[in-house]
């Protein structure tokens, strides 16, 4: 028991180390690791290279270099500009069409830090010129890049499935993929209506003379900055007097337009891009409905990509997120290692000794609610899921449902600003708005974390009635 003990106190200890000294997760539990078995158990270390997840490896490897590939050929930046094109300059439309482009992108594979810290700068600029408020834009960002976490070609949703699968259970990754989707979604819903999107969508139904463009040509102006005053920290608040003002800028704003030199144009889309992105597609669906190894099929993908177009590819390797990899690898290593001293089925007894399979899942899905809010998501949810597994395995619990609640209550509190994605956000947003942001970020994300693990028991229920 108190090996036990200690091998849970390190893996804390690996936890906070990475929370407040900014140390990867994953490195500090190889050290970790190295330290148990030599130290503590008394087995070599060929025991801590055993529990290492060749198979995750390969996997983080080949969906992190797929998407490299498409970032660099420039596939992942064409598929944002059509869907910006999509607006045509509406205010109101453009959280969503940031929860959009967010969701699309990581949906496709890529990283929600990644994804964040492309779409961040521009949505909160976007944001701030058209009086939207930034809490709104924000959050929208932040749970639209959620919406993507958990597709099957997502290294989250991939990581959940091959560990459910290397422990001998069924995963449901379509399941898993839309839950996820739906959960942000109505969350979505909540932001747009508390943040002030009603605001912008009641402000531009009521100014019929207001023009949009087409696509592709230049804003003439948005609802947001000419029909509505914008309050200080991005919170609209129209008057009378505010929506004549602005109604004479609209005028004006178009006759400048009108005048001035053409919008950008849009991005070109050429065979590599055609290519690449039916690449993706293909993975995606094949992921979705086959039983091949995503890890080798996503790397054989990107493969053959710089085989056909070397030169649109080229640095695309040094797009491969080593860190996640370290991350990932070496908590699952560690993971691995307490599985074989007997600590996961330790801690496993002692779930199940609370007698009651939906306290044991509250709990599981609240500790992954409260440490995600200040450590690694993908690192918490590398531990959950394995420390679930006797519990999972004992039939008293649907896996789907499970795995569900506890993926979502581990990610959606990321829109704190203590997470990753959060302090992206909150560093894109101006000045003078960030303590405004910073205390909208802090109230939503405390509200995620106390509602997930409640919430999403709605997963859980219908396997044990």
């Amino acid at each position: 028991m108190q090996v036990h003990l200690l091998a849970i106190a390190v893996l804390a200890l690996a936890f906070l180390l990475g929370a407040l000294r900014g140390i990867n997760l994953g490195a500090v539990a190889l050290v970790g690791g190295g330290a148990m078995v030599l130290l503590v158990t008394g087995k070599g270390v060929d025991e801590l290279y055993a529990a290492f997840p060749a198979d995750l490896f390969v996997l983080l490897i080949g969906v992190t270099f797929l998407f490299g590939i498409a970032a660099v050929n420039g596939t992942i930046e064409w598929v944002v500009d059509v869907l910006s094109r999509s607006v045509r300059g509406r205010a109101s439309v453009m959280p969503w069409l940031l929860f959009l482009i967010a969701g699309v992108v990581t949906s496709l594979g890529a990283l929600a830090p990644v994804v964040v810290g492309l779409v961040a700068p521009i949505g909160m600029r976007l944001a701030k010129k058209h009086g939207i408020s930034p809490r709104l834009a924000g959050l929208m960002i932040l749970h639209g890049a959620c919406c993507g976490n958990f597709s099957p070609v997502n290294l989250l949703g991939a990581t959940v499935n091959s560990t459910l699968e290397r422990g001998g259970l069924d995963p449901s990754p379509i399941a898993l993929f839309l839950a996820n989707i739906g959960y942000n979604v109505l969350l979505g819903v909540v932001i747009y209506c508390s943040f002030g999107g009603l605001k912008l969508w009641r402000a531009e139904r009521d100014t019929p003379a207001l023009a949009f463009p087409a696509v592709g040509q230049p804003a003439v102006a948005t609802v947001g900055a000419a029909a509505i005053a914008t309050e200080p920290g991005g919170t609209s608040g129209g008057t009378s007097g505010g929506t004549s003002g602005g109604a004479a800028r609209t005028s004006a704003a178009g006759s400048e337009a009108a005048a001035g030199p053409p919008g950008p144009q849009p991005l070109g889309f050429d065979r590599i891009k055609g290519l690449t992105l039916a690449v993706i597609v293909v993975v995606g669906v094949i992921a979705m409905v086959g039983k091949v190894d995503l890890g080798i099929l996503a790397l054989s993908a990107a493969v053959i990509l710089m085989v056909v177009a070397p030169k649109s590819s080229a640095g695309a390797a040094k797009r491969i997120a080593w860190d996640v990899v370290l991350l990932i690898c070496g908590v699952v290593t560690y993971v691995g290692l307490l599985n074989e001293i007997g600590t996961i089925k330790f801690v496993g007894d002692a779930a199940n000794s609370l007698g009651s399979p939906l306290a044991t899942a509250f709990l599981i899905c609240l500790i992954g609610a409260v440490v995600s809010a200040f450590a690694s998501s993908a690192g918490i949810i590398a531990v959950l899921i394995p420390l679930a597994m006797p519990f999972l395995l004992s039939g008293q619990i649907s896996v789907t449902g499970m795995a569900i609640a506890v993926a979502i209550s581990a990610t959606v509190v990321d829109s704190t600003p203590f997470s990753t994605i959060g302090a992206v956000v909150l560093s894109n947003a101006d000045a003078e708005d960030r303590d405004y942001t910073y205390r909208g970020f802090l109230s939503w994300g405390a509200l995620m974390v106390v509602t997930a693990p409640v919430l999403t028991m709605a997963f859980v229920l219908p396997g044990l009635l």
